[in-house]
């Protein structure tokens, strides 16, 4: 009896996802969860890359109104924005200050070298897997103390 192996590496199968990055325009949809002191807030996302601008919708739910935020592929992203402050009487701002939207990008795709903005850590608890054709992590998880952004990958589309 005689059994054969066959060893492909499943990467050359997968575009990359920097030169995607780097060239080509693509949507990402998912959901995020937010826990800083005594504020918990989630919901949804959807980045759409074109050219050099990157659209973001926020909602919370799909029967609330949405947020639209429109950046330079190149700009500082304050995400801050992810949440309702007003509702909150939040005034406390930990965010990380210093990400650029190409930055933020890149970690939600798991291709950032990046192991630390400010304060905090990044993890991709889940590892990578397969989403839409593309090896990328289902989670990315910013942490300081006993805060957290969650981002959970949903969808990656090129468009």
């Amino acid at each position: 009896m005689t059994a054969l192996i066959s060893c492909t590496s499943i990467n050359q199968f997968t575009p990359s996802t920097q030169i995607i990055l780097q060239k080509e325009d693509f949507t990402i949809e998912g959901k995020f969860k937010i826990k800083i002191n005594n504020i918990r807030e989630n919901g949804y996302f959807l980045l759409k890359k074109q050219n050099n601008t990157v659209n973001l919708t926020l909602g919370r739910n799909y029967l609330l109104p949405e947020r639209e935020l429109t950046f330079d592929y190149k700009d500082l992203i304050v995400l801050s924005e992810l949440i309702n402050a007003e509702d909150k009487n939040f005034t406390y701002k930990p965010f990380p200050k210093n990400l650029r939207v190409e930055q933020l990008i890149s970690l939600i795709l798991g291709k950032e070298d990046l192991k630390q903005i400010d304060s905090w850590y990044i993890n991709y608890p889940q590892g990578i897997k397969e989403i839409n054709g593309f090896q990328v992590p289902q989670k990315t998880l910013l942490i300081s103390g006993d805060s957290s952004i969650e981002f959970i990958l949903k969808k990656f589309t090129l468009i």
